[in-house]
């Protein structure tokens, strides 16, 4: 159940910080729609710019719980339950 839930916690995260930094997606063009009602002008590649930052420290943290994780299920299971695959 920790695995299954950690592979859901990875594609939640790539799909979160990817469409962050993606100017095509909407959450991109909702932030600059948004700010430009409140008479803030920004380009929709600076918003995108100013997500990578959070995007690299988030894929570090998630990988060091991933580097974890396999530590941790690695002896659980070694080379005799793999070689039954």
């Amino acid at each position: 159940e920790k695995l299954k839930a950690l592979a859901a916690a990875t594609d939640n995260i790539g799909l979160f910080f990817g469409e962050d930094i993606f100017v095509a997606f909407g959450a991109v063009a909702l932030i600059a729609t948004f700010m430009h009602e409140h008479n803030i002008h920004v380009e929709l590649l600076s918003i995108a710019l100013w997500g990578i930052p959070t995007a690299i420290f988030a894929l570090l943290i998630h990988s060091a719980r991933i580097y974890s994780m396999q530590r941790k299920l690695l002896p659980q299971y070694s080379n005799t339950k793999m070689e039954k695959n």
